[in-house]
């Protein structure tokens, strides 16, 4: 076991300084933890306008606050697209040691010149959702990209000494700003002959409905879950692995919140809020090793460690645990921190693919939200009841292992208080 985690840590260690040290996932990563506060307030606005129960329908129709709620999501959620071209860039560019407001304001400007629209008159928000969410980050990833290209290679307009910074900045973007307006125009021109139409239609078609059947898979999805696993056990965290899925998880999450509102049977199985079901905890699924510590061991030092981790554990942080007993690169704990994950993600995709639990609505609940109050929050009750299940089976599969790693502790220790009391005397 110690030589197969050697030649884990061995294997896994170059890619995830790969995936950890790419400038454009990390940007991901981070523009989506921002504007995680703009998706969950767009989705409950959502949930609360069109959920599905006759009193609550009639008080938000007779009150008004149904065309309230409905105008929170479709200026949030409805145009996240829009969000994250702006923010995408910005987070980029710094890291590209660019000017970021430049590169979001022309990363922008690029978009909308890609984007169909009615002259002087309105923009459709149809490409500025989740249906241009790919575009948007296509977008926000090439233009500044080009735009440190075209400051390498010294091609900007130089001004003389002594301008002040702000004019010198406006006028090295100006060139930039040329030739990404020209590419957009060229582009969008070239594709309204063809039967695509527009670039977002093109990338919605080829890459984002592709990427997200296949992404949204059980396979692909487990796969995701194991290497983040994988990743954390080496001491790695997986954040990045997260991000290469969250743009299909939340394209996945809009569709069902517009079923929803449509009155329309919800599409997908997987959306955002699926992880909050996959491992309950954190990641390894460790909330039954911590109720297990606090209420079973025989070990003193496990029995603080357990009051000492449940509470982060309901709220979904483990790294007491992990760093506690420890986990990390621990071989006794490897497999039950892998296989708490795939048995929890294969039994709550089944459920849902089987009508015991139905399809999540679509609402985005932060992975901090407590066990349990989680799952009401991204489907209701059956949610609920499907964690506490998962909750129990993790615990029965940490069961022997805790009770190897907790014999192993306690004889150390009262080792430990043997010699303690022959050094007394």
């Amino acid at each position: 076991m110690e030589k197969f985690i050697g030649t884990l840590q061995k294997k896994l260690m170059p890619i995830a300084n790969k995936l950890s040290n790419n400038k454009f996932m990390n940007s991901l990563g981070q523009t989506f933890q921002l504007l995680l506060p703009i998706i969950i307030i767009g989705s409950f606005a959502c949930l609360g306008a069109f959920l599905d129960i006759p009193f609550w329908q009639s008080f938000v129709t007779s009150t008004g606050l149904q065309l309230i709620l409905m105008t929170i999501q479709s200026l949030t959620l409805s145009i996240i697209a829009l969000y994250v071209v702006i923010v995408l860039p910005f987070q980029y560019a710094q890291k590209l040691k660019i000017n970021a407001i430049s590169a979001s304001v022309i990363s922008l400007m690029a978009f909308l010149l890609l984007t169909p629209h009615e002259l002087y008159t309105a923009i459709p928000t149809e490409w500025l959702g989740y249906s241009g969410l790919f575009s948007a980050i296509i977008v926000g990833g090439l233009v500044p990209q080009l735009i440190k290209f075209l400051l390498d290679k010294k091609i900007y307009i130089h001004m003389p000494k002594g301008v002040p910074p702000i004019v010198e900045d406006s006028f090295a973007s100006l060139v930039p700003a040329a030739f990404v307006l020209i590419i957009a125009v060229v582009i969008s021109q070239m594709l309204i002959l063809t039967s695509f139409e527009n670039f977002h239609n093109v990338i919605y078609t080829v890459i984002q409905a592709p990427l997200q059947g296949f992404g949204l898979s059980l396979p692909a999805y487990l796969v995701m879950q194991i290497l983040c696993t994988l990743l954390m056990f080496c001491g790695i965290h997986g954040n990045t692995i997260f991000a290469t899925f969250t743009p299909l998880t939340m394209a996945a999450s809009a569709e069902n919140l517009a079923a929803l509102a449509a009155g329309q049977p919800l599409p997908n199985i997987i959306t955002s809020s699926f992880s909050v079901l996959c491992q309950p905890g954190g990641i390894g699924g460790t909330f039954g090793l911590a109720i297990l510590l606090l209420f079973f061991s025989k070990s003193k030092r496990l029995k603080t460690l357990g009051k000492m981790s449940i509470v982060p554990a309901i709220f979904g942080i483990n790294e007491p645990l992990i760093f506690g007993i420890p986990i990390l690169l621990n071989p006794l704990l490897f497999i039950p921190y892998v296989l708490c994950p795939i048995v929890c993600t294969t039994l709550s995709y089944v459920s849902i693919a089987i009508g015991i639990v139905p399809r999540l609505s679509g609402v985005e609940v932060n992975w901090t939200m407590p066990q349990i109050v989680s799952g009401f929050l991204a489907q209701g009750w059956q949610a609920a009841v499907l964690q506490v299940v998962l909750i129990a089976v993790t615990t029965l599969i940490w069961f022997p292992f805790f009770k190897m790693v907790d014999k192993q502790i306690s004889f150390e220790e009262s080792e430990s208080d043997t010699k303690d009391d022959k050094a007394t005397k």
